[in-house]
């Protein structure tokens, strides 16, 4: 195992436990749900404070636009952010490496970086929560629990990355690490993809703070996911005096949802899940035009191939026809699979865990969402999922983190980054 001691890394972060929960508090009363811009930039300036206290640089990325048919959500142009990455770096790194991924300098520069593998550690700062609901803040404590908007998914993953980093700096362990935040992660990670690809070529290991299983296991796989938008486009008329002369926009596409819904096939693991929808002014005019967004999920490339087809066949009619049913996907989320470098990822942080004393139950999983983790894993950086603290409730507004996670994770990354800093290869398991 890795030169820091499971006890000395338990007892530095349990002496600092309040500070952990104080920091979760400050995060969690940050509103990031929406794409709330001010309330994102607002967290990522808490979160450059704590890493630049570490030493650390500090680069902004410009986020990509996403499609323009994609549903912008419900909190409005004018206030949604633009998706910029925050990419903070620290550690033994060369200067001329730093950065050379997201400038195009080529694959991976490897030669002359230095000991220990270089660890790419990815959170995400969105909530799903409304920035301007009643849900906006880490309640009391009730039987160990506390609720919040994002509490485990994922400012608890966050504050456990940030005090894992700090111990790890405290403690001085010689480790090449850079710390990723997007601020889009839940609506697709659109305007940060070509960010985290570019990041995941100069890293070796990716390391994920989104929650365990249920019973603390680490995830080793996740489902591949895309995102799609139907149009109906019918002809407008006086739903009383001249009913016969429209085309119902929102008859037809309910219609298209009934054909879209009956792709799933939840035993092969192919789901599709539709909403919000548009469609229709007032109820006495015929509609001309109804819209649906949905998503997809699928276990394989190959069960995605197919249930692209399967939508698409749902489309009729030329650009200039009435009826005309329209089909739009993205693909954003390759299916991620545990391989032997996953695997063996998982085994050195099982080891960890049990010399920590954390339980991770069956210690490794499988679960059906998706995450940042499968669009690093894609570009080729092996990636280990489930790093952040336990809780439940995901985006529902009694969302609650297991408070003694916060602590607990934390020290079980800290002395996974321990063990990965002194190795120089990817450990693999068959």
């Amino acid at each position: 195992m890795s030169g820091l001691r499971a006890g000395e890394i338990s007892a530095w972060m349990r002496a600092r436990t309040t500070r952990w929960i104080r920091d979760l508090e400050e995060l969690v009363g940050i509103p990031t749900g929406w794409g709330d811009a001010e309330g994102l930039e607002r967290a990522r300036r808490w979160c450059i404070a704590r890493a630049e206290a570490l030493g650390a640089s500090v680069e902004r990325v410009q986020g990509d636009p996403r499609p323009d048919w994609l549903r912008e959500g419900r909190g409005g142009d004018a206030s949604r952010d633009r998706g910029d990455v925050i990419v903070i770096r620290g550690g033994p790194v060369r200067a001329d490496a730093a950065g050379a991924a997201l400038s195009g300098a080529g694959k991976k520069p490897v030669s002359g970086h230095g000991p220990g593998l270089r660890v790419l550690i990815a959170c995400h700062l969105d909530t799903v929560h409304d920035p301007r609901g009643d849900f906006r803040e880490l309640g009391p404590d009730r039987g160990g629990q506390r609720c919040g908007p994002g509490a485990v998914d994922m400012k608890g993953g966050v504050v456990a990355a940030l005090a894992a980093l700090e111990a790890v700096h405290a403690l001085g362990v010689p480790l090449q690490w850079t710390l990723v935040l997007n601020a889009d992660e839940e609506v697709g990670s659109f305007a940060s993809m070509h960010a985290l690809r570019a990041l995941a070529s100069e890293h070796d290991v990716g390391l994920v703070t989104e929650p365990p299983m249920a019973d603390g296991a680490f995830v080793v796989s996740r489902p591949g996911a895309a995102q799609f938008r139907i149009d109906a486009f019918g002809r407008a008329a006086h739903a009383g005096r001249d009913f016969v002369s429209g085309i119902s926009a929102v008859g037809l596409l309910a219609g298209a949802i009934t054909s879209a819904l009956e792709i799933s096939d939840v035993s092969s693991g192919r789901t599709v899940n539709i909403g919000p929808l548009e469609g229709g002014d007032a109820t006495n005019i015929v509609p001309d035009r109804a819209s649906a967004w949905g998503a997809m999920r699928f276990r394989s490339r190959g069960d995605g191939e197919r249930m692209d087809r399967a939508l698409m066949a749902i489309a009729r009619g030329d650009e200039s026809e009435v009826p005309r049913i329209a089909v739009r996907i993205a693909h954003n989320r390759p299916p991620k699979e545990a391989t032997p470098d996953v695997l063996g990822i998982a085994s050195l942080a099982i080891a960890c865990a049990h010399e920590l004393g954390v339980a991770v139950g069956s210690g490794t999983g499988s679960t059906g969402g998706v995450s940042d983790a499968n669009v690093l894993q894609d570009a080729g950086l092996p990636c280990l999922d489930g790093l952040g603290v336990r809780g439940g409730n995901m985006h529902r507004t009694d969302e609650y983190i297991v408070t003694e996670s916060l602590a607990e994770r934390a020290s079980l990354l800290a002395l996974l980054l321990g063990s990965l800093a002194e190795r120089s290869s990817v450990p693999s398991q068959p």
